[in-house]
């Protein structure tokens, strides 16, 4: 984040906008959306990625406070990845560099599903922030 900024300060024309879209540092939800019920199965554990947010922050923090930018607009929202079986949750689970997914998730979603039809979704929720910035 530090380089980008800077790389953003470079290019940018001064009244320039700079848009920040990452993760918030809050786990990802894991839900099962039943016929009539949405169950919590638990979090992807993320906490490694938090050093990563932290800096952000700071050089977001630091890019203001210098005078390069002003926050324009800030927001959180929720963006939901939808699957349909188990393989599918370990495959999404494959993708991770650093979170942990518990296997607890995976053995209550099969012990819930077993014998159902597929009248179900696996539902990941994810945190996301996006702000938008005004180069001075």
């Amino acid at each position: 984040m530090v380089h980008a900024l800077s790389e953003a300060r470079r290019v940018l024309l001064p009244g320039g906008r700079l848009i920040d879209l990452r993760p918030t540092m809050h786990n990802r939800r894991v839900e099962l959306d039943l016929p009539g019920a949405t169950l919590f199965m638990g979090e992807i554990d993320s906490s490694s990625t938090f050093p990563d947010h932290v800096a952000a922050n700071e050089a977001i923090d630091a890019a203001l406070s210098a005078g390069n930018f002003r926050l324009e607009h800030l927001t959180t929202f929720s963006i939901a990845h939808d699957l349909d079986t188990l393989a599918d949750l370990r495959e999404f689970k494959a993708g991770f560099r650093r979170s942990v997914m518990p296997d607890s998730i995976f053995e209550q979603i099969s012990a819930i599903t077993a014998g159902r039809p597929a009248d179900y979704v696996i539902r990941i929720r994810r945190e996301m922030l996006v702000a938008r910035y005004r180069r001075l």
